[in-house]
């Protein structure tokens, strides 16, 4: 018995057509949106966020930035791990916070390099207090911003900057804080 070709191509189509809907209209959206903005390490994220008294979702942000949660993620730079920690940062992170990791090994461990990088952000929370300006020194250097704050020309006068000099470092902001808003988004409201 001959099948008719033609048949199978309303059936797709429709299929088609409700995949579309499903995700467009319904939990596939949430779906998709939570597989491009994913909670994974959540342990180790949740406990250093609030051991070190910061905002999950920037720890999230910072790290879907940096290494798209790629625990072996190497930067031409050499930066390493989660987090994308260079190995001086780290190693000053380590002796103060009297970890006892072996740097660079253990910037590939994902709770050693996210306990890093959850210290290093808070450090730089006591510094500048305000989370562009932490984002900015996570990827710009504090020397970068310090030197940025005491230029006119980039200050904004209110303890802020109204430009940052270095494109991959504006980019760099402006990527982690729409990342930011997106988890806020899509996680915060889902909470009780």
């Amino acid at each position: 018995m001959k099948r008719k070709r033609g048949c199978i191509r309303p059936v797709l189509m429709i299929a088609f057509v409700g995949l579309l809907l499903y995700f467009f209209a319904g939990n596939g959206k949430e779906f998709v949106l939570k597989n491009i903005y994913p909670v994974k390490y959540q342990d180790y994220v949740e406990r250093y966020a609030e051991e070190y008294s910061l905002d999950k979702y920037l720890v999230y942000s910072v790290i879907k930035v940096e290494s798209g949660f790629d625990p072996e993620a190497y930067s031409r730079m050499g930066a390493k791990g989660l987090m994308q920690l260079m190995d001086k940062t780290a190693s000053e992170c380590n002796e103060k916070g009297n970890f006892g990791y072996r740097i660079p090994s253990d910037l590939y461990d994902p709770e050693k390099n996210i306990r890093l990088g959850c210290f290093y952000l808070s450090s730089l929370y006591e510094i500048y207090g305000d989370m562009e300006l932490v984002i900015t020194a996570y990827n710009g250097g504090t020397g970068n911003v310090d030197k940025w704050l005491d230029d006119d020309k980039l200050a904004d006068g209110k303890g802020g900057l109204a430009d940052i000099p270095y494109e991959e470092t504006k980019n760099y902001v402006e990527k982690v804080q729409r990342t930011f808003e997106a988890y806020n988004k899509l996680y915060k409201t889902n909470e009780h």
